[in-house]
């Protein structure tokens, strides 16, 4: 037997450390959202044609999914927007004014897909509110009217107010 007993910590020298990253550090969750202007949202969003929107909506999605415990934003529902607004997009190239079979299915797609997105919006906001609040000495509402008219920038308008309150 040799003079150096093996430890766990000496079996492998080369071995990376091993820590669990994926728990918050702090008590007030929405400091792991990174801050971005609400106006830079906007910007982007005009910029690239409502693109922005989308990845701005999935990434946040996954962030808040990941730090919220009760309420989830509904992912599914994202998707089911995006395949229904390509769907929609395609179906409208390849119709004409004769076709009101065809027309009337691209219609009920479009109510479809506006449906989906409103789950997909609402549900992030029941699950950001609970992320604001869980830091917060005082509850913060996010407005029901403002999350349907502008969703995206109102959240990352919150966002950033939640942060400036709770990183003081």
């Amino acid at each position: 037997m040799s003079d150096i007993e093996s430890t766990p910590e000496t079996q492998n020298a080369f071995e990376a450390p091993k820590a669990d990253l994926s728990t918050p550090v702090t008590e007030n969750p929405i400091l792991e959202m990174k801050r971005f202007t609400a106006w830079g949202v906007f910007g982007l969003t005009i910029i690239t044609f409502g693109l922005y929107y989308l990845y701005w909506l999935y990434t946040r999605m996954n962030k808040i999914n990941s730090l919220s415990v009760v309420a989830k934003a509904n992912l599914t529902a994202l998707y089911a927007y995006i395949v229904i607004s390509v769907l929609n997009n395609i179906g409208s190239f390849a119709i004409d004014e004769t076709q009101t079979a065809l027309f009337m299915i691209i219609g009920l797609l479009g109510i479809i897909g506006f449906v989906a997105l409103l789950i997909a919006i609402f549900s992030t906001r029941k699950a950001l509110s609970e992320i604001i609040n869980k830091g917060s000495q005082e509850e913060v509402k996010l407005g029901g009217i403002l999350t349907f008219f502008f969703s995206v920038i109102y959240f990352q308008y919150k966002i950033n107010e939640a942060i400036d309150n709770q990183s003081e």
